[in-house]
């Protein structure tokens, strides 16, 4: 019997996992079907991107099942060299970086990934500064690694970031969204998306003056200690229904509370059993974010123990 984790918590496992194929891959994985497509429009992007008109220098390929180019990667010395690729709208068929040009990135076969798939990558230049098809979420840094989780342009509608806008308690930051999405890390842009985090933990929304966007205050944790078992759960007022705008729901699953995982969350409240945003039986906490030196959290009234 084979044991699911919940969805927040196999990533990050997945990613470890995903560690030791840098101390040992250091011979290519040779594809055999993978050939390049002159008749693929890898060169260009569309018209009022701002690489509108600029030669990408992306060379197109067509491969069979699930293989793919960038499975060429290889290891020297424990850095990465490899190509980084795009996939298209026709299965099997992809936009890579040139053979003769590689990235300092991996492709990452163990990655789970919310969407897309992944790359570890070695210094500061992330995949879409090889490759600008495509669009990754923030790294996640392990060692000298970071990895990404990515996926090809046109990237899905998101949320804009809105600095200054809406009245976030200091340390959180304001987005606001279409409705049905929440922030996500490509949501800051290639320049500013390099975070070592993967997730922003966010308020429940409060409705934008525009019915159709709802308006976050959100930061980014660190990373979750060994240990640790309580994770951000969106969906909270599902469960709890007073849980409204400015609040934060997480699920636990073990002994600790979102206090312990998440410094600055206080939680007044008793958790609620129930079943979190990934189908699993937990305690459901509604807390408030509390900022650093304030001893009251956002719009509770709170106060921290003296």
């Amino acid at each position: 019997m084979i044991m699911k984790l919940p969805h927040s918590l196999a990533l990050l496992g997945s990613l470890v996992v995903a560690g030791g194929l840098a101390g040992c891959n250091d011979a290519p994985i040779i594809t055999t079907s993978c050939s390049i497509n002159a008749a693929m429009a890898c060169n260009t992007v569309l018209a009022g991107d701002k690489d509108a008109g600029v030669p990408l220098g992306l060379v197109g390929y067509s491969c069979d099942g699930t293989d793919r180019p960038d499975l060429n990667a290889k290891y020297i010395q424990g850095i990465p060299f490899g190509q980084i690729c795009a996939d298209q709208a026709t299965s099997g068929d992809y936009c890579c970086t040139p053979e003769d040009d590689l990235a300092n990135c991996a492709f990452n076969p163990l990655a789970i990934c919310p969407e897309g798939y992944g790359y570890q990558c070695w210094g500061p230049n992330r995949p879409e500064v090889n490759n600008p098809a495509v669009t990754c979420g923030n790294g996640i840094r392990e060692g000298n690694w970071v990895k990404y989780c990515c996926h090809a342009q046109p990237r899905p509608v998101g949320c804009t970031q809105a600095k200054g806008a809406f009245d976030c308690t200091g340390g959180l930051i304001g987005w606001v969204c279409p409705e049905g999405y929440r922030p996500r890390g490509e949501d800051f842009g290639a320049n500013e998306s390099r975070a070592d985090y993967y997730y922003f933990v966010c308020g429940v929304p409060t409705p934008a003056p525009n019915p159709t966007y709802a308006t976050y205050c959100c930061f980014t944790p660190s990373p979750v200690l060994p240990g640790g078992s309580c994770v951000y759960n969106p969906g909270i007022t599902s469960t709890i229904a007073s849980c409204g705008p400015g609040k934060f729901g997480f699920a636990c699953y073990g002994r600790d509370t979102p206090e312990d995982d998440y410094v600055p969350i206080k939680c007044k409240d008793a958790p609620v059993d129930g079943i979190s945003d990934d189908g699993y039986p937990a305690k459901l906490y509604c807390c408030d974010y509390v900022p650093p030196g304030v001893g009251s959290g956002t719009g509770s009234g709170l106060d921290e123990d003296p």
